[in-house]
């Protein structure tokens, strides 16, 4: 319906912290998106490189157990060879961090994460992706 402008959407959403990833399972998931989840890059690079996933859109924590996110994010859009829009979550409101983010056309929402702003990119993206 049209009501439900995210209805269908594949999320990817990559956090170390599993209240975090129930969180935005419950958020995304009311929202009518398809959620899925992974707690590192080599969980996230098994679910794409298995053919068992082809996100829409990667929401990826900055700080991750190996790694950042933006590395994350870069790594999976080389998997794909595709140039996913994604978001990276992050308490880190350095400009080192924005700057990096931006180098690689990944928006940043920074945490405490408003669902309205996170909302808001992802209608974005899915009105540019239905204009396709």
């Amino acid at each position: 319906p049209a009501t439900v402008p995210l209805a269908g959407l594949t999320v990817l959403a990559v956090d170390n912290e599993p209240a975090i990833v129930d969180g935005m399972r419950v958020l995304v998931g009311s929202w009518g998106c398809a959620l899925h989840t992974a707690g590192s890059l080599s969980e996230a690079l098994a679910l794409v490189l298995g053919g068992a996933l082809r996100p829409d859109v990667i929401v990826a924590d900055y700080h991750l157990d190996h790694g950042t996110g933006l590395d994350l994010i870069v790594s999976l859009r080389a998997a794909l060879a595709a140039d996913i829009p994604a978001v990276l979550l992050t308490a880190d409101r350095s400009p080192d961090v924005r700057d990096a983010a931006a180098a690689q056309r990944v928006q940043v929402l920074n945490k405490p994460l408003k669902p309205a702003s996170l909302r808001a990119l992802l209608t974005q993206w899915r009105g540019r992706q239905a204009a396709e």
